[in-house]
């Protein structure tokens, strides 16, 4: 009985279910990829780093959406009025994020792959990156997995409703600077270990956590909420974790 909680909790946030099947299906997928040779171990880690930019594509269309429809806030005067004002401001504050990124990612990598030229390159080493055996794939199979999260997490339940602007406009750094760590995590195993094989491998198995608790926090998955409920006290506190759990998960 003391184990049975704990038990339970991993099963509804790990355990193969309706809400994340298509996170293990990717998982699966990119693992088949690397175990029969059809893409290097590195064009795995670099996905991963590239998923970054779809990731700001999709939140470019939850701002859109989020402006026109979603709620007012205080903190709305912070934040242009129109939505391509709004969309044009994350852009250019995103891209400059990104942009740091991958000058320090293409730095950490250029001992270990030839096609990279100097970090401060960037549009040039994208370039090279993009031609990675097997990273078309890769790319697709990450657009349709982020897809997916967003029509399940954010359209179809209208979830976009629900934000103001101000309040959406940041959440993605949160989940980026989740993925980069672990992608640089990995990315010691090819510096230090030169051991490709064993960073990919690792790189999926993290992601796959990461990715799997974030399904479970989604706004309706009832499974989730059963475990909240036995950890908060009251529906006021449920509500507000909830909500907080949420909005850190876009």
């Amino acid at each position: 009985m003391q184990w049975g909680f704990p038990i339970a909790m991993m099963k509804t946030v790990f355990w193969p279910n309706r809400y994340n099947y298509l996170v293990w299906g990717n998982a699966l997928f990119l693992l088949t990829l690397l175990l029969f040779n059809k893409a290097d171990p590195i064009s795995i880690v670099f996905a991963y780093f590239l998923e970054t930019i779809v990731i700001g594509l999709f939140h470019v269309v939850k701002l859109w959406m989020v402006n026109t429809y979603g709620k007012q806030g205080p903190n709305n005067h912070q934040m242009p009025k129109s939505s391509v004002g709004l969309v044009l401001f994350f852009l250019f504050h995103y891209g400059m994020f990104v942009g740091i990124q991958s000058v320090f990612v293409f730095a950490f990598f250029q001992s270990k792959l030839p096609q990279i030229k100097e970090p401060f390159h960037i549009l040039d080493n994208y370039a090279a990156v993009i031609q990675l055996e097997g990273m078309p794939v890769l790319i697709a199979s990450l657009f349709v997995s982020n897809l997916k999260y967003f029509y399940s997490n954010f359209l179809h339940n209208a979830q976009y409703k629900e934000y103001t602007p101000g309040a959406l406009f940041f959440k993605p750094y949160v989940r980026i600077l989740i993925q980069q760590f672990v992608v640089i995590l990995s990315g010691f195993f090819f510096i230090l270990f030169s051991e490709g094989f064993a960073a990919a491998i690792l790189l999926i198995v993290f992601r796959l956590v990461v990715d799997l608790v974030m399904v479970a926090i989604r706004a309706d998955n009832t499974n989730m909420d059963v475990v909240l409920k036995k950890i908060t006290h009251g529906e006021k506190e449920f509500e507000a974790a909830k909500k907080n759990l949420q909005e850190y998960t876009e």
